[in-house]
């Protein structure tokens, strides 16, 4: 047996059928072992791509994404990707080759554990055929325990050794310890006496209960105490339908949000960090106590806003809060009186239509009016993404994932073709702007090549819009970040899909449901105002307050 065949019925045994990657020297032979092996790998145009699929894998799947890249610049390629992962928390391993330390041909040769530790992943090698089987296993338990990207590095000479042994591999899934999910009651006795208190008291939800289907059991809680219900922006739509859903917190919040927030007491947050921008910067409570209940034994840092922290599983811990207020019968109006709900009630603001092109908050709002229940809804980063954020609802049992991590744009397209792998068969709509497609054009080969279905909405404002809005307010000229735009529909039939130009803002919903029912790429071109600043860059560059609605579910 080859060591790289033994790698692939490692991979495998780790529960890793499903890959992505672009071949090279340093994988070919792993690869074609896989293949050999019915694995199924997504080959990307490009190893940045690949990386950022096998992060959208995992995060819509809960498994370990797996991605595989040649040695040297293959490598350095995905910098921008690890950093994502890493700043996302994500469960994946990035296999990458590596030239012979003693290779006279050192052309792509360098210090690839420096760059990796510098991108803020692990960096695990295996460093022979003795110790193989137990690094790789390593390298899996790390990624997994501590929820951090690790490259696991392999020497191509190695590779192409014999084994002369029976290959004995134990899965990191063997050797997993039992997560604490249950609450210390010491640690959570100060929770409960604090929501026991609070007079205008907030749950915020996250990523964290979203996972643990914690959803019921803080409904329960907040009808408890009467208090609002708000999510992070990866929980966007959580509490679609509930009276007292008051949407995202932080940078994306509604103007409605914003004003009944700034009262908040008490603020709790279930499997969400309350980090700088569901908090915007500590300014969006700035009378409130706060407390976290997370997985994790303790916070990456102090933050914005400290307060108490409890380490537990989110359903498991609000369950055991439901359980001891009940036992005080502890009940309470806390924040829902007729004079919130008569902010939470007021008529959204009019908007003056743009002149020069189409509404972005229309379309958004049609866009709300397209998606089916339950679809599965990929959005990109930049300027655009807070459009869909702050004006498309979400209906029920929908599903949706942002790229913005590390404040990287381009980063949507290659994202969503992994989200989509880790769905088969569920309908998927992304959302990207111009500017962040022609990063990863190239991509939409991939989507057509392994024939997924994704209806591409482009929110074409002609440019980078986030730089026109901060050059505007200066006085530059703005147009140094605008262009003519290109014809994407034409580039997305050219790749073997379809689309159609979008002529008004009412026409959405027909070509959305046009796209689902042709499957395959559809892709939507959107040519949106690009004088019209989102709200939160109103707010920063102009000066001008927020006048966002408050979502609720589109009849």
């Amino acid at each position: 047996m080859k060591a790289y065949e033994a790698i692939a019925d490692a991979l495998l045994a780790e529960g890793c059928n499903d890959l992505f990657g672009l071949m090279g020297d340093g994988n070919m032979w792993l690869w074609a072992s896989l293949v050999k092996k019915n694995a199924q790998i997504i080959s990307a145009r490009h190893e940045a791509a690949a990386v950022s699929m096998a992060d959208g894998y995992s995060r819509t799947t809960g498994k370990v994404g797996v991605a595989m890249v040649t040695c040297g610049p293959g490598l350095t390629q995905c910098g921008t990707t690890l950093i994502i992962a890493a700043r996302n928390r994500s469960q994946m391993i990035l296999v990458t080759g590596e030239i012979n330390p003693g290779s006279k041909n050192k052309t792509q040769s360098m210090d690839q554990k420096r760059f990796v530790e510098a991108c803020s992943a692990r960096f695990h090698t295996v460093t022979s055929l003795d110790n193989m089987a137990e690094e790789i296993a390593e390298a899996f338990y790390t990624t997994r325990v501590h929820r951090v990207p690790v490259v696991l590095n392999l020497n191509m000479d190695l590779q192409d050794r014999e084994i002369d042994w029976d290959f004995a591999y134990r899965p990191s899934t063997m050797f997993l310890p039992p997560r604490v999910e249950n609450p210390s009651p010491d640690l959570l006795a100060p929770v409960i006496e604090k929501l026991a208190a609070a007079k205008r008291p907030v749950i915020v939800a996250g990523k964290g209960a979203m996972a643990s289907g914690a959803r019921d059991e803080i409904i329960k809680l907040a009808d408890r105490v009467g208090a609002l219900l708000a999510t992070s922006l990866q929980g966007k739509g959580y509490f679609a339908g509930e009276p007292w859903d008051v949407g995202i917190a932080g940078a994306f919040a509604s103007e409605p949000t914003e004003r009944v927030l700034a009262d908040a007491d008490f603020v709790l947050g279930v499997g969400a960090e309350l980090g700088y921008y569901t908090t915007e910067g500590g300014l969006l409570f700035p009378s409130a106590e706060v407390a976290r209940i997370d997985i994790k034994p303790m916070p990456e840092e102090i933050g914005v806003i400290p307060g108490l922290y409890v380490q537990g599983d989110a359903r498991k811990t609000v369950a055991s809060i439901n359980e001891a207020l009940e036992s005080r019968q502890v009940r309470s109006v806390g924040f829902r009186n007729a004079e919130i709900r008569a902010v939470l009630d007021e008529p959204p603001h009019v908007f003056e239509a743009p002149k020069d092109g189409l509404d972005s908050r229309a379309v958004a709002h049609q866009l709300a009016r397209s998606l089916p229940e339950g679809v599965l809804v990929t959005c990109g980063a930049g300027h655009f993404f807070s459009w869909p954020a702050m004006y498309m609802a979400l209906p029920k049992g929908a599903e949706i994932h942002f790229s913005y991590q590390f404040g990287a744009v381009g980063q949507g397209l290659p994202l969503a073709i992994g989200t989509g792998a880790g769905n088969p068969g569920r309908q998927h709509i992304a959302i990207e702007g111009d500017g962040s497609m022609l990063f990863h054009i190239q991509e939409l080969d991939t989507i057509t090549r392994f024939k997924q279905q994704m209806v591409l909405i482009v929110w074409n404002d002609g440019g980078y819009g986030a730089e026109v809005h901060k050059l505007i307010p200066k006085g530059f000229d703005w147009g140094q970040s605008h262009w003519d735009s290109p014809d994407f529909v034409a580039i997305a039939k050219a790749f073997g899909g379809d689309g159609v130009l979008l002529n008004k803002e009412s026409d959405l919903p027909a070509a959305v449901a046009e796209g689902l029912r042709k499957g395959g790429l559809y892709l939507i071109d959107a040519r949106v105002s690009p004088t019209t600043p989102s709200d939160p860059h109103a707010k920063v560059y102009y000066g001008i307050p927020s006048k966002a609605p408050l979502l609720r579910p589109v009849a």
